[in-house]
């Protein structure tokens, strides 16, 4: 029983230990406290594609390109629905990613090439700030 009890109470020592790691503050390097300012893209894709195959066909390949330039990532996507048919079904009328960029010039145009690289059809857009002024333009 005696064996039992230091066991159990190695286990929990280990156990507390890891949480702590896992939890410890990280404290931000200088290089992280001056990382430059992003903007936010939103691109605009009017294309009938469910979400895991926006992902593997845009977002995962156009998030290794932006972090592989240093310009960037993306940050997240979603799907626009139809309002229902008439037999109650929705499609997906367009999809968007969320992307944040460091360089607006460079980061804009690798963001074009690449998706154009990656098969967007034509209508979709790059949607930005840019001066307080929203700005849409098209991809091709």
């Amino acid at each position: 029983m005696k064996s039992f009890a230091i066991v159990t109470a190695a286990a929990l020592l280990v156990t507390m230990a890891l949480l702590l790691k896992s939890h410890a503050v990280h404290a931000a390097s200088p290089a992280e406290e001056a990382s430059p300012p992003t903007v936010f893209v939103f691109v605009k894709v009017p294309e009938n594609i469910l979400p895991i195959a926006r992902g593997e066909k845009y977002e995962d390949p156009l998030d290794h390109s932006l972090k592989q330039a240093h310009f960037g990532e993306v940050t997240g996507g979603g799907s626009q629905l139809s309002a229902p048919d008439k037999d109650g079904r929705r499609s997906v009328e367009w999809v968007g990613l969320d992307v944040e960029i460091s360089d607006l010039q460079r980061g804009l145009a690798l963001l074009k090439s690449e998706l154009k690289r990656l098969g967007v059809p034509r209508g979709s857009t790059l949607e930005y700030s840019r001066d307080g002024k929203k700005v849409e333009e098209p991809i091709w």
